[in-house]
């Protein structure tokens, strides 16, 4: 990945202006307001790191750039690329498990603005650690990339931004689809459910993964 320049020319400002409001993802049937915090929440191998990886992916191949904030080394830039991310178009910030460098990394990429999306991954990061983090960051967050072109899309086990949250989903994994014989299986998709934890009409969304191992070599 090369350097970022996080200093935004006039026109580019102009351009951030004519910004769909919504992010739509096909796939999965979610949107994604901009100026606003998507949390997508739930336990290990529930499809929301893949979510984000798709949204990165919509907004870094038509030329924005984008940041993930990755708490514990979850990211994998091959992983990413293989999801159609524009590695060149991504700002990766490593924070090596610090609770305190996760936030800090997030507080300066929302002051710098100009980003698409901050993908603030805190996968890995204990909850116990997490509880603890005060919900005024959330809301200055909030606060800061109102009236932005800016989504926060923030990814854990259990929902941590509370209010501030303009879209809180949890996510469940309700059966999986796997290939080949005996020992030698090959996991092909998993079917998802999708709940809004803010709006509770309406039943869930219901998705799948699908994997492609065509690219895959050993």
């Amino acid at each position: 990945m090369s350097h970022l320049s996080l200093v935004k020319s006039l026109s580019h400002l102009q351009q951030e202006q004519s910004y769909a409001d919504e992010i739509l993802l096909d796939g999965s049937g979610l949107s994604f307001l901009r100026g606003s915090i998507t949390e997508l929440s739930g336990d290990a191998s529930t499809g929301k790191r893949s979510i984000a990886l798709a949204l990165l992916a919509k907004l870094t191949t038509t030329g924005e750039i984008c940041a993930c904030v990755d708490a514990a080394g979850s990211f994998d830039p091959v992983t990413a690329r293989l999801a159609g991310v524009e590695l060149d178009n991504l700002l990766w910030a490593r924070c090596g498990g610090s609770v305190e460098m996760t936030f800090l990394s997030a507080d300066h990429l929302v002051q710098a603005k100009g980003f698409g999306a901050i993908w603030l991954d805190l996968t890995g990061i204990d909850e116990q650690k997490l509880r603890l983090v005060p919900r005024t960051y959330w809301y200055r967050y909030r606060t800061r990339i109102r009236e932005t072109p800016t989504i926060i899309v923030v990814t854990s086990r259990s929902s941590v931004a509370g209010s501030a949250s303009h879209a809180p989903y949890e996510l469940d994994r309700e059966h999986s689809v796997w290939s080949g014989n005996g020992s030698f299986k090959l996991l092909r998709e998993f079917h998802l459910s999708i709940t809004s934890k803010k709006h509770f009409t309406g039943p869930p969304l219901r998705t799948r993964a699908e994997f492609d191992y065509s690219e895959v070599r050993i």
